[in-house]
């Protein structure tokens, strides 16, 4: 089973092209980093594959199928410039607020 797929992925911002034509695979149980300098599409790639930024071509799947179908199953941290270190809140909270969509209001 593949974890993570994507296919001909390309992004642009207005008109300028970011990402173009994409392709990996994660196959379930790797562990995987994307590195690159400031302004290489890192940031941007993630935020395609999960829907947040509209690719003008290609597609991604999560565990061989779109990601509405196994939304529960991804986790998505964006990355901040700031933190508020006084904010009282442990890794733990920050994890579970991922969690938040399952639960109900009462």
């Amino acid at each position: 089973m593949i974890a993570c797929q994507t296919s001909g992925l390309s992004v642009a911002y207005r008109t300028e092209p970011v990402l173009r034509n994409v392709d990996f695979h994660v196959p379930v149980g790797a562990v995987m980093g994307i590195v690159g300098p400031n302004g290489a599409g890192k940031s941007t790639l993630i935020k395609a594959m999960l829907g947040l930024v509209t690719p003008l071509t290609g597609h991604s799947e999560f565990f061989d199928q779109p990601l509405a179908r196994v939304r529960q199953k991804v986790g998505y941290m964006p990355q901040s410039t700031s933190v508020d270190w006084d904010f009282p809140t442990t890794v733990r909270d920050v994890v579970l607020m991922g969690t938040y969509g399952r639960l109900k209001w009462l």
